[in-house]
């Protein structure tokens, strides 16, 4: 008497088409993640660029001064030749988006803070290659802390950036000064 039931073939013949399935799923959300992750990073350029542009409306003046820097600094010099742009140091930029964060603290609702990407460390470029070892978070998880990262985080200790596409590590925005134009653009670095 024969029994019923699914032979070694079958089985394994069942198991490679899930196999497969499972390997075209997982592209499809892959590449679904990293084009998510582009365009939050272009939301929170503009998200900060108009918090830039309302601070500036407001306080007739830039959070930093521009007096006194010329253009093509060290870190524009390979984007733009142009003398009448300058490309703001880490820090700078770092001070820029403080200011913004510390207005929106003070009750002038600027900026959205909530959506802020931020991280402990600054996502520095160092040479033509990127510190990707930061670990960014959204504003609101790190001042209240998470299992992963218990650690409440400070405003003044806060790095401010976007998470990039390709990996979703923390990265610094990249910010230029038009000295001719008197604008302010924040970009992500390329």
């Amino acid at each position: 008497m024969m029994k019923k039931g699914f032979t070694i073939v079958e089985l394994l013949m069942v198991i490679g088409i899930i196999a497969v399935l499972m390997g075209i799923v997982t592209t499809a959300a892959s590449e679904s993640m990293k084009a998510s992750r582009s365009r939050r990073a272009d939301a929170l350029c503009t998200l900060v660029q108009s918090g830039l542009a309302v601070y500036y409306a407001q306080n007739d003046e830039w959070p930093i001064s521009f007096n006194g820097k010329g253009g093509s600094n060290q870190e524009g010099a390979n984007d733009n030749s142009d003398d009448n742009v300058y490309v703001l140091t880490g820090s700078e930029v770092r001070q820029c988006v403080k200011a913004l964060v510390d207005e929106a603290k003070k009750g002038n609702t600027i900026i959205d803070v909530s959506g802020l990407w931020v991280s402990r460390s600054d996502g520095e470029l160092s040479g033509n290659k990127v510190n990707r070892g930061a670990v960014g978070l959204d504003f609101m998880s790190a001042v209240r802390g998470t299992k992963q990262h218990p650690r409440k985080m400070k405003t003044a200790e806060m790095y401010f950036g976007y998470p990039d596409p390709s990996t979703g590590a923390f990265l610094r925005f990249k910010m230029t000064y038009s000295i001719s134009a008197d604008q302010l653009k924040v970009s992500r670095q390329r």
